[in-house]
């Protein structure tokens, strides 16, 4: 093989390997959440949750999930009156560190029943998070009835529920290819690797 076509080897084999994806390696997810909302105040089923905030990290492959606990719900009220049978908005905020990203999910809490008597938790669509060239991740909460009780509540948190979030890494940012520079400081690499290696024949 002559040396022209050698460095053309070389050169379309860095292209390859700058341009490679890596969505097999598992990537660290890092942040927190914080919970905010009208359903912590009345009017309305007024609710407690522990904690209101938090943080952590874990890791994930393309495709996988994990399901994790994020906070206990529920009330001190000792009955559903009618103003409790209004859904009042709960918010969870995610503030991700790494990769760097930001999301709400959001959701309602209400008060039911008559005979029975109960509060619930119900979420919209999963959370979206997107970050980087085309990354996503997917939270999703669990929706929890929480204080059931006969002709009254169970009110305290011994009788609530807990929340837990489903976060699935649906796909990996696309690698940003390296600039015509980098690609030709590639090629002049493997030229002198080459050149090396022919002196050494």
């Amino acid at each position: 093989m002559g040396l022209l076509s050698q460095l053309k080897t070389c050169a379309a084999a860095a292209a390859v390997l700058a341009t490679t994806s890596v969505a097999a390696i598992a990537a660290t997810f890092s942040g927190s959440f914080a919970l905010s909302g009208d359903a912590f105040s009345d009017p309305g089923l007024e609710v407690s949750a522990s904690p209101m905030s938090g943080s952590g990290s874990f890791d994930l492959d393309v495709g996988e999930s994990l399901t994790f606990d994020l906070f206990d719900i529920w009330t001190n009220e000792e009955s559903v009156n009618w103003d409790d049978m209004v859904p009042n908005s709960i918010n969870v905020a995610f503030t991700m560190t790494q990769p760097v990203a930001s999301g709400t999910a959001t959701g309602t809490t209400v008060g039911q029943g008559f005979v029975w008597q109960w509060g619930s938790v119900n979420w919209g669509a999963p959370l979206q998070i997107a970050f980087g060239n085309g990354g996503l991740l997917q939270i999703a909460l669990s929706d929890e009835t929480f204080n059931l009780g006969w002709f009254g509540l169970n009110e305290g948190p011994k009788k609530g529920a807990t929340v837990q979030a489903t976060a699935t890494y649906v796909s990996a940012p696309a690698p940003v290819p390296l600039p015509a520079g980098g690609l030709l400081l590639l090629g002049a690499m493997g030229a002198f690797a080459v050149v090396r290696r022919r002196k050494s024949v």
